[in-house]
């Protein structure tokens, strides 16, 4: 068996390329990213900017493998407390907050991976990390036993059982009168559903390289033994049923949908990518924000978004206009609302009003407006950041009259860290800003 590439792990900004940047990889492994990236349908420069000769890494996160078996890892930039570490451990350390900010990513597959599953995969490629927390569950399935339905089949059997094909019969049994050609109802493993995950342990057969891994996959493959290979992974996407009837097809549906429609992408452009999981940090950051908000603010009505309130009543033709969609609304009687946004962005003290752009303060600004004028409190405004060695305590801001915004830091490397805290009442420091 070849030897796979070593992967390369980068982070989000980082550099990556053949005869420059942060990391180096071979020309021809960068020509298979960079055809990917430009081939895709909208143009993938979000994914990865295109620049000269190299790759740099933005707001997108995840893996990356060529043909060849190349990894290519991009993990998002967390900020840890200084440190002495090397950077292997620094990696697995960042690594191991990027997962589990993914179990609170509403659009992902990671959301029943537990804190045990987190602690013991850290160390490990990403990808395979991936596979292994798909093999997991499917292992429980397969004690358990596949799911099992009826479904029409055709068979030259011994015995006569269901409906008896005439023409069949003749055409095929002519000179075989001892057979029956019939049709019938088989109650079998052969469904949809099976068939997806059949095809999702072939494509991670080829694609992981974890003696660990692989022999799971093996294992697995033998429990699937009776269930055929879907010849149209889309239509038996479409048709798969899983309900809440079915626990844990209801968890492993949504990693074989994402391994299989990822690997057919990159298939279907005639790229030399063999899957791409890329995902968008800044949806990960807000819905992991929204978790650690429901869970700090218990006793809380917490909606995520809040799509409650409009910026225009009444229009020319008597119409609401331009619905209002704060990130995290949280409510309580007799209490002031919080309105939050939640923003996947690095603030430095050097950067002017340090670093918040202005459109985000007319946003807040905005919200706090409309919010105030339907309810009896004004509400409080936050603008919530991932901490950093530069932004490591909040910043308050005075509108003017009763409506401030608060802007803090969230601590990622301390899930147990409080987002808010007791800010009713704490004291504003105006901070000097325009909205001109």
């Amino acid at each position: 068996m070849r030897q796979r590439p070593k992967p390369v792990t980068i982070r989000e900004y980082e550099t990556l390329g053949f005869d420059r940047g942060d990391y180096r990889i071979s020309k021809e492994e960068f020509d298979e990213i960079w055809d990917y990236i430009l081939g895709k349908p909208q143009g993938g420069s979000f994914l990865l900017e295109p620049r000269n000769k190299y790759l740099k890494a933005k707001n997108y996160v995840g893996i990356i493998q060529t043909k060849n078996g190349r990894v290519i890892e991009i993990l998002p930039k967390i900020y840890l407390a200084p440190t002495k570490d090397k950077r292997a451990s620094r990696i697995q350390r960042e690594k191991e907050i990027f997962l589990r900010m993914l179990r609170a990513w509403r659009d992902g597959p990671f959301r029943n991976a537990g804190n045990a599953s987190v602690q013991s995969l850290k160390n490990f490629r990403l990808l395979e990390v991936f596979i292994s927390m798909f093999l997991l569950d499917l292992e429980k399935l397969a004690r358990r036993g596949l799911a099992r339905s009826y479904h029409g089949a055709e068979d030259n059997a011994h015995v006569l059982k269901g409906r008896l094909l005439i023409k069949d019969q003749l055409r095929r049994n002519f000179v075989h009168p001892e057979r029956f050609y019939v049709r019938y109802q088989a109650f079998s493993t052969n469904r949809p559903v099976n068939r997806v995950l059949k095809s999702t342990l072939l494509l991670l057969h080829r694609l992981s390289g974890s003696a660990t891994n692989q022999s799971l996959i093996r294992h697995a493959l033998y429990q699937f033994e009776e269930v055929p290979q879907s010849v149209n992974v889309i239509a038996d996407l479409t048709r798969a049923k899983v309900d809440r009837t079915m626990p844990l097809y209801v968890r492993l549906f949504p990693w074989a949908k994402m391994f299989l429609e990822r690997s057919m992408l990159t298939t279907f452009q005639g790229r030399n990518v063999a899957i791409a999981l890329m995902f968008p940090m800044e949806r990960i950051f807000e819905d992991y924000v929204v978790y650690r908000i429901r869970r700090e603010m218990d006793g809380w009505s917490v909606d995520a978004p809040d799509r409650s309130h409009y910026l225009i009543e009444r229009n020319s033709r008597g119409k609401q206009e331009f619905r209002m969609e704060p990130d995290i609304v949280a409510r309580k009687k007799n209490k002031s609302p919080r309105l939050m946004d939640a923003k996947w962005k690095r603030l430095t003290e050097s950067d002017r009003h340090g670093g918040i752009s202005q459109s985000d303060l007319y946003q807040l600004f905005a919200y706090g407006k409309k919010y105030a004028g339907a309810n009896t409190r004004t509400p409080l405004l936050y603008l919530l950041y991932p901490w950093n060695e530069q932004f490591t305590k909040p910043m308050n801001f005075d509108y003017g009259g009763e409506l401030r915004l608060e802007v803090r830091p969230v601590q990622l490397h301390d899930e147990n860290a409080a987002v808010l805290g007791d800010t009713e009442n704490a004291e504003v420091v105006p901070r000097s800003f325009s909205l001109a």
